[in-house]
């Protein structure tokens, strides 16, 4: 298991330097990346579910689950970005707008992403079922949690004073 710690941990490091040098500042890096945070309940929830072990392909689909649960953040923290630098939204109605306009899309990727390994969960092998769990579950309850929790830390991390950015 020491050598799948290390993967996660390099996972999330070039995911964090990725999102930096994407979004210029460690503040808005740091938000897209507590939805990795946010999916980890789901994924325990699933194999509690499934009755299946933590085991070797459980935290290979928690690799997995990192990459993927990033992207419901970048959808969302973007979005309000542009909003607020292109529009002149203030952040609280950005963040507004943005958890209300980028559910649908947020909703979509993740149940197509969830449901696409369900034949893991239902075959129940050993080895695809755990990982298939994990992804499944840590992505529903990641998007519901990404939809109610991540435009709130974008409004409290936000600058008190609207701040223009270019990119």
């Amino acid at each position: 298991m020491i050598p799948l710690a290390y993967s996660l941990a390099v996972s999330v490091l070039l995911i964090f330097f990725i999102l930096l040098i994407q979004f210029s500042t460690s503040r808005r890096a740091l938000v897209i990346m507590s939805t990795m945070l946010l999916s980890f309940p789901g994924a325990a929830i699933g194999l509690w579910i499934t009755g299946y072990p933590f085991g070797m392909t459980s935290f290979i689909g928690i690799i997995g689950l990192v990459g993927i649960v990033v992207r419901n953040g970048i959808i969302l923290v973007d979005y309000a970005f542009e909003l607020v630098n292109k529009h002149g939204y203030t952040f609280r109605e950005a963040a507004e707008a943005a958890g209300k306009r980028r559910m649908r899309p947020i909703f979509l990727t993740s149940m197509a992403a969830a449901m696409g390994v369900v034949p893991m969960i239902i075959s129940q092998s050993p080895l695809w079922g755990p990982l298939g769990a994990v992804i499944c579950f840590g992505m529903i309850i990641g998007m519901i949690l990404t939809l109610y929790i991540l435009p709130v830390l974008y409004l409290v991390t936000s600058p008190k004073n609207k701040v223009t950015v270019t990119n």
